[in-house]
């Protein structure tokens, strides 16, 4: 032609450019297009100087087209199978001279533009694909350049190599000889080896690596240990966490279960031992070892003291509407004493009045009691003996001349104070009186006896320490500026309570004050010492908790929920303090942290002239004295059980 002219020598070899002197049109790469697989391969074509022709986007599939375009080409027309190929484009040459041309005709709704050359073409000019390939006898073979072919093996091989993913069975060659020179290192190496590994992985990868070592230490060490180790390790837990460990495996069960490891928690928390029978009635409930049973029977026991509901108490009527002075709990029975000049034995189990003690000739003022035997003192100015079995009394020791206040009774002794301002020694099963102490210079208010030291409070501001069998008085300890009213004595320390607000330990060997112990506004009603641990109880509606070795208040059981008048009386153990107060309750709190756990009793009448008088406990049971003054409250007890029940 004498415009410009792509030659198409041979359809199966490069495209090449006609003379560079020529003006040829401005054309668009060469586009394989395949509709089904979409591996795109991207490759320059050689250039000249004319034009450039790339080849791109090379897709393979079993249907091909060859497109040339110009510039104007829209992309619809690059990928639409029925683009039409230039009318001029016959027998391998352009046959019309290079011109402008406008197609109006549209195909498929979208109007062309092409610049192919200086004539107008008609729509003939432009045949589609097929007509092209069945006028020039084409097959999409011949149209592929070798380039495509040398980029279809570049392809398979990328494809093979893209199938191989790598595993621990096939691993690459390249980690292989990575992991032996690894192999080779030293420890120090190595892990400077793996801190710049995980310097460079990523979170994910590193995550992984999470996943692959937290495995490694999730190891039963514990039943791999031999079995004192074992032992040894879980005797570090708290009895909680060895319940929980129990249920992991029947290893850890079978360890959890060990007899002396449960003993040694028990002996930690001061919990004794069942008895056999209660243990062989909980075997179904917790273990076969004895200590384990006691410790879950304990716990049970605190949790019904602490949260479980309230059983209705037994009540135990008598001594109608006279006040009960004086309350002694042993056993399952119960012993109360009142100024109706009688004592009654109750059974805590049944409610019943087992028998009443008559003999006085004044009202009980004071009692003490030790398996079946029973003394009480009274304003008659005697002391009897009784046999709470039969109910019969034994003895009655006389030689006091006034009202014997108090008494203390240690194995067959018993000391008593009178308001004669002396003291007296007898023997319980003679009746004798071994010796007398005289001193004080009023009433006899408290009294001590260890059975070899006797300690005395009196109305006269002093507490005097006693030698028992020489009768001489070893010291007088002199401090207090008002009448005495308690006392506490554990045979080192002298613990006493006065209606000048104040508390002073003492040594009792030495008769020196060690502590004064201020807080309390009022008289100290009562006291009770374990070990170290001093609770007083006072008018002043507060009760405290003590150190008696260093002189500090560890709590004071006050705030919203405290007594709204005097403390009458009060109990304690290693977990609870137990009070009531005049005004009609009696209130639990955490002896440790100082906290109201809640009310135990709460009569109607408080506040109104209900009154608990005098309380005492047990582990598993609280007897309560309640009355009043006024006949706004009836005399009675309360008996309330908290023990586990193991039907």
């Amino acid at each position: 032609m004498e415009g410009d002219q792509l030659d198409f020598e041979d359809p199966s070899s490069s495209l090449e450019k006609t003379d560079s002197t020529s003006q040829s049109p401005t054309m668009c790469p060469v586009v394989l297009e395949v509709a089904e697989q979409e591996l795109i391969i991207e490759e320059s074509a050689p250039t000249t100087d004319s034009d450039e022709i790339g080849i791109a986007n090379i897709e393979i599939n079993n249907v091909f087209s060859l497109h040339l375009v110009d510039e104007t080409c829209t992309d619809q027309d690059l990928y639409s199978d029925e683009s039409p190929l230039p009318g001029g484009w016959v027998n391998d040459e352009w046959t019309d001279a290079s011109c402008e041309h406008e197609d109006a005709s549209s195909v498929n709704g979208v109007v062309r533009k092409r610049k192919i050359s200086n004539s107008t073409l008609t729509s003939e000019d432009f045949p589609s694909k097929k007509q092209y390939y069945d006028q020039n006898n084409l097959t999409h073979e011949r149209l592929i350049p070798k380039l495509v072919e040398n980029e279809l093996d570049k392809v398979d091989k990328i494809k093979i190599r893209r199938s191989c993913i790598p595993s621990k069975d096939n691993p690459p060659e390249e980690m292989m000889e990575w992991l032996k020179t690894f192999t080779k290192w030293s420890n120090a190496e190595r892990m400077l080896a793996i801190d710049m590994l995980v310097d460079e992985c990523e979170p994910t990868q590193v995550r992984h690596m999470l996943q692959l070592i937290e495995p490694q230490f999730q190891r039963d060490f514990i039943s791999l240990l031999p079995k004192e180790l074992a032992l040894y390790v879980l005797s570090y837990l708290e009895p909680k966490d060895l319940l929980k460990a129990a249920q992991t495996c029947r290893s850890w069960m079978f360890l959890s279960e060990d007899n002396l490891l449960w003993r040694e928690k028990c002996l930690n928390a001061g919990i004794p031992l069942m008895e056999q029978s209660t243990i062989k009635c909980s075997k179904n409930h917790y273990s076969t070892s004895p200590w384990k049973a006691s410790y879950m029977r304990h716990h049970a026991i605190e949790m019904n003291w602490r949260v479980k509901p309230i059983r209705m108490p037994i009540i135990l009527k008598g001594h109608d509407d006279h006040v009960i002075t004086c309350l002694q709990f042993c056993g399952n029975q119960v012993v109360s004493g009142s100024d109706d000049n009688t004592l009654k034995v109750w059974s805590v189990i049944t409610g019943k009045c087992l028998r009443t003690l008559v003999g006085h000739t004044g009202g009980v003022w004071s009692s003490q009691m030790a398996d079946n035997v029973i003394i009480s003192g009274s304003t008659d100015r005697t002391l009897k003996v009784w046999n709470s079995e039969t109910g019969q009394c034994t003895h009655t020791l006389y030689g006091h001349t006034s009202t014997v206040r108090c008494m203390h009774l240690h194995e067959n002794k018993v000391v008593s104070g009178s308001r004669d301002a002396s003291l007296r020694l007898w023997d319980i099963r003679t009746g004798q009186c071994l010796s007398i102490f005289l001193g004080h210079q009023a009433a006899v208010r408290c009294v001590q006896y260890d059975g070899r030291l006797i300690v005395s409070g009196a109305y006269d501001y002093l507490v005097k320490v006693w030698d028992a069998e020489s009768e001489t008085c070893l010291h007088t300890l002199s401090g207090h500026t008002n009448r005495v009213y308690s006392l506490q004595f554990d045979s080192t320390h002298v613990v006493s309570g006065s209606l000048d607000t104040s508390i002073r330990v003492w040594d009792v060997e030495t008769g020196t004050c060690k502590h004064t112990l201020m807080g309390h506004q009022s008289l100290t009603s009562g006291m009770e010492l374990r070990d170290n641990i001093l609770v007083s109880g006072n008018a002043d509606s507060t009760v405290k908790v003590w150190d008696i070795l260093t002189g500090q208040c560890l709590q004071t059981l006050s705030g919203p929920n405290k007594h709204n008048s005097a403390v009458t009386c009060l109990q304690f153990n290693t977990r609870f303090v137990i009070t009531s107060s005049d005004d009609g309750t009696v209130k639990l709190w955490d002896v440790k942290t100082g906290d109201f756990i809640r009310n135990l009793i709460a009569l109607e009448s408080g506040g109104s002239g209900g009154v608990v008088w005098r309380i005492r406990a047990n582990e598993t049971k609280l007897v309560c004295a309640v009355g009043s003054r006024n006949g706004t409250e009836e005399t009675k007890l309360f008996v309330l059980d908290f023990d586990a029940d193991y039907k």
